[in-house]
């Protein structure tokens, strides 16, 4: 496998995926963590990690929750011995939650969830013989080794990495070749900031879960001639649906059923759904499970509304507050926008809502509301607006939820 690493400096290597591996040696026998210094390193290592049947334990090492639990259970690192499992005999991967909404929670992959959704990710994209992949989010999260780390090698292309990447770079990196980019909503949303027109046609992109907005993913594909496709997932589901372009419907992967409880709250059935969770204590995973995602159903397809926790009832209507983030980002070109709901069960009203909003560029309290007038003319949002240097964020760019 050829793999094309553009360092800081913007030196470019090329090199492959065994001669890599060649320089590399793993000691652990059972499960272990891994770091390196480069991507490419991370890559072979991680590779050479499932050849070798260690089970790799990935989480960003700056979360010191997780560096904990994970010390806690006897988890060492690769370059270290290790003859005592403390996972599953079954154990393929572990993936920690981002912790964006609260404690972080571990989710075991058995190679049956693990080589099952790579089988359903290859025959979506087998079929448009990419050349070239292009990866612009870390391996460590389940999306990122799943799409980004094993899916290339699945398709026969040739991957593109770079330490860390710039929006207008992109416009080179494909280099004419037919080329899918891995990456996330944050990096669609800087792209659209670039307001050029590229053609790009002869890429195509998938986006992580994130909801864009209908007229994000419009402007997007009309500026770069491309196509966007967006994988919705989750760490203890694993993925469980695609979505297309501007289609309003989420198409279930093979295999996947989702339908919703009295609360509208989504429930998978999947054959990649987590064997164990790791909260706690190491036990094993519900089946089918009931997520916090808010869905309208459809036949088997379903429109996401957001989180249960990200949901505002207004005037008998449910609105996404993610939705109003993107609303208030667009339309103000701000930086960043969060949006938290205040609840007061004294209060005979609607929820309203507490608005931070990053940047020097603030617009007041009545330009918001005439901008969310003109988006939902029926609805009156009660909120306080306030001004911030920065929105906290996670490695894979999503804001920080308390």
């Amino acid at each position: 496998m050829n793999i094309i690493h553009i360092d800081n400096a913007g030196i470019r290597n090329d090199t492959t995926l065994s001669e890599i591996q060649e320089k590399q040696e793993i000691l652990a026998t059972e499960e272990a963590t891994f770091s390196a210094h480069t991507k490419p390193e991370l890559f072979g290592l991680l590779h050479k990690a499932i050849e070798l049947g260690v089970t790799p334990v990935l989480f960003d090492s700056k979360i010191d929750t997780i560096a904990q639990r994970v010390k806690e259970l006897g988890i060492g690192s690769y370059d270290k011995k290790s003859e005592v499992s403390a996972l599953p005999s079954s154990a393929y991967a572990l993936f920690f939650t981002s912790g964006t909404t609260g404690v972080p929670t571990g989710a075991i992959k058995n190679r049956e969830n693990v080589e099952g959704e790579l089988d359903a990710l290859q025959a979506l994209f087998e079929p448009e013989n990419f050349e070239r992949v292009v990866v612009t989010v870390p391996f460590i999260h389940i999306y990122g080794f799943l799409a980004g780390l094993m899916l290339p090698s699945r398709l026969g292309c040739e991957i593109l990495l770079k330490e860390e990447y710039y929006p207008q770079e992109l416009m080179a990196l494909h280099e004419h070749k037919k080329t899918l980019v891995v990456t996330s909503p944050v990096y669609i949303k800087a792209l659209l900031r670039l307001k050029r027109d590229h053609d790009l046609n002869n890429v195509t992109f998938l986006s992580s879960t994130g909801l864009l907005v209908e007229e994000e993913v419009e402007r997007f594909e009309k500026q770069y001639n491309t196509k966007l496709l967006q994988l919705f997932g989750s760490t203890e589901t694993g993925g469980v649906a695609i979505k297309r372009g501007l289609n309003p419907y989420w198409e279930p992967l093979k295999g996947v059923s989702v339908t919703k409880n009295h609360e509208s709250r989504m429930v998978v059935d999947s054959p990649y759904l987590s064997s164990h969770l790791f909260e706690e204590k190491i036990t094993l995973m519900k089946r089918p499970y009931t997520t916090t995602d808010i869905i309208e159903l459809e036949g088997k397809k379903f429109k996401l509304l957001g989180r249960a926790n990200e949901i505002i009832k207004v005037s008998g209507k449910r609105i996404s507050i993610v939705e109003l983030e993107n609303i208030i980002e667009n339309g103000f070109g701000v930086a960043d926008a969060l949006i938290s709901i205040q609840k007061d069960s004294s209060r005979l009203k609607d929820e309203s809502l507490e608005i931070q909003i990053a940047g020097r560029k603030m617009p007041s309290e009545s330009e918001v509301k005439e901008l969310f007038k003109s988006h939902y003319p029926e609805i009156n949002f009660s909120f306080e607006l306030s001004n911030v240097k920065s929105i906290e964020k996670n490695n894979m760019g999503k804001k920080v939820r308390r």
